[in-house]
């Protein structure tokens, strides 16, 4: 509660998968010196609240958040512009994000957002399928599962009730802490190896992708660069569809998500925001659209650049740069050539075939990452693997030249394989393609840990959509593209399986890696070397 009388905008806010309202106080704290009234608690199934868990939908978490805004309304120290109308903001991480959304399409009294590390789809945070360059996920064929990520959550869920014995859920379920629907959706998909289409069309439901053009608010997205759960292409995924309808809307790329969950200096401070640029970001943002305020919220655009030095005891803001919309800057094309190379030139294209196999059982596996603890010890000490054998390789020369890329890449490739038009998903091809960075000493650096997947619903031509990154190439680095047969995080292909990339002659338009660019090499120098596994 501010100092002093009078009324105030109210802000309303909750925890993340796993916490409780505690988790808020030091944000609540923040604002209440910046004149707000804040109100944080529990989301449903958390902190003892008595109730099942429910993937923040509109219908249950949607309605809860409502009845709450409903008691600011009442309160003598909350602004009103109407009867029952408190002027009410949103602010909140990962579940505490998503909750805005639904929360926002049932009720126009929220005034501004800011959803921190959420969700555009869950059924593609959990399972996707990167097969197209659209953002938008079709259900056929199924994505690949997240198990470790998945797995995770399930169990975390199911503890709540455990961890808050006192409370007794409502409504009785069979499934402890969990709609009883959560539980049935998560053993079918890992024993198919996949989700089926009810269990998409649940997680959908809870996705504001599906109700988007009901969500009319000023809404801040800020989104982790390091995020292997919600990634880059949901954030760019809601700033699309938002705009679409005529929302106000900003795309903040921040150095933290769920992968690594401690900002950057000078990125988030809760007791000086002359120490934490995100917190000015936010407080603008309110000041803005709760209090009407005169200030400039910034460019629509802004991401971390991990590269820039800056002061670290001071805001990092130096480090952020800017946009007027997305995507931004332009497109670099590497060309895949059967000798394992990326070039710049279609002439140097190699036409051939490059060949590796999906073991049985996928194993041994990728590794890229060990899915919400890969930020601790030991596991930020074990590099990402690639067994001989299961993967495809294509590398460029050493850049004469640093590339600042900012975006998501797209590889357009002919790749089959032989189980690609099985009728059951279980047995459909999967690839997994990613983008390393290698040292002139040969260190491979995956950046941030991410990979994409897809599912080949059919052989031929496809458009992967690879990670979202903001990252520095330095010169003399390398930029080497993997395609693999499998990853320890997801549920792949369990079929032995031989898969071919195809590389075209360069004069037939060639298979490509478009790598957005915010400042390009003019050349790659070194040649091209063979890296083909």
């Amino acid at each position: 509660m501010p100092d002093g009388g009078g009324r105030h905008a109210a802000i309303l806010t909750t925890n993340g998968f796993g916490g409780s309202y505690t988790d808020q106080v030091p944000l609540a704290e923040l604002a209440a010196r910046y004149g707000y009234v804040v109100l944080t608690y529990s989301g449903l199934g958390f902190g003892g609240s008595g109730c099942n868990i429910e993937l923040d939908s509109p219908v249950w978490d949607g309605q809860a958040a409502s009845q709450l805004i409903s008691y600011l309304g009442i309160l003598p120290s909350v602004r009103r512009d109407g009867p029952d109308s408190p002027i009410v903001g949103m602010i909140g991480g990962s579940y505490g994000g998503e909750v805005q959304f639904a929360t926002a399409s049932i009720d126009p009294r929220v005034k501004a957002i800011v959803p921190i590390i959420t969700w555009n789809d869950l059924a593609y945070s959990l399972a996707p399928n990167n097969s197209t360059p659209s953002l938008r996920w079709s259900r056929v064929p199924p994505g690949v599962l997240k198990w470790e990520w998945t797995s995770l959550f399930f169990g975390d869920g199911l503890s709540q009730p455990f961890q808050n014995p006192t409370a007794i859920p409502f409504p009785p379920s069979s499934c402890p802490g969990l709609d009883p629907a959560i539980c049935k959706a998560y053993l079918e998909s890992v024993a198919n190896g996949y989700p089926t289409p009810d269990v998409v069309s649940m997680l959908q439901k809870d996705s504001v992708v599906s109700y988007y053009k009901r969500v009319r608010v000023p809404t801040l997205l800020m989104q982790g660069e390091h995020d292997s759960l919600f990634d880059i292409a949901e954030a760019v995924a809601n700033y699309r569809l938002l705009r679409s309808v005529g929302d106000p809307v900003k795309l903040v790329l921040q150095s933290w998500g769920h992968s690594n969950l401690t900002p950057a200096p000078g990125e988030l401070s809760y007791t000086s925001p002359a120490k934490g640029y995100e917190t000015v970001l936010v407080l603008d943002w309110f000041a803005k659209y709760l209090k009407g305020a005169h200030v400039s919220t910034g460019p629509a655009v802004e991401y971390f650049r991990p590269w820039v030095k800056y002061d670290k005891a001071r805001s990092a803001e130096p480090a952020y740069g800017t946009a007027k919309s997305w995507p931004i800057g332009s497109v670099l094309p590497l060309y895949l050539s059967s000798n394992g190379a990326l070039v710049r030139d279609v002439a140097d294209v190699a036409p051939g075939t490059v060949r590796f196999a999906n073991p049985p059982n996928a194993e041994p596996a990728s590794y890229s990452e060990t899915s919400g603890v890969q930020d601790q010890s030991p596991f930020d000490s074990i590099p990402p693997t690639d067994p001989p054998g299961t993967f495809a390789s294509f590398e460029t020369g050493r850049l004469a030249h640093p590339i600042d890329s900012v975006g998501i890449p797209v590889l357009h490739v002919s790749i089959s394989g032989a189980s690609a038009s099985s009728t059951s998903p279980a047995t459909e091809a999967v690839v997994f393609a990613k983008i390393y960075d290698v040292s002139p000493s040969g260190t491979v650096a995956l950046v941030n840990r991410l990979v994409s997947p897809a599912r080949l619903g059919r052989n031929g031509e496809v458009a992967l959509t690879l990670p979202g990154v903001v990252h520095r190439y330095a010169k003399g680095d390398r930029i080497e593209l993997v395609i693999a047969a499998t990853d320890q995080a997801y549920i792949g292909d369990r079929f032995l399986d031989l898969l071919t990339v195809t590389v075209p002659a360069g004069s037939h338009g060639g298979s490509v890696l478009d790598l957005p660019v915010v400042a390009p090499s003019k050349e790659l120098s070194g040649g091209p070397r063979a890296t083909g596994s």
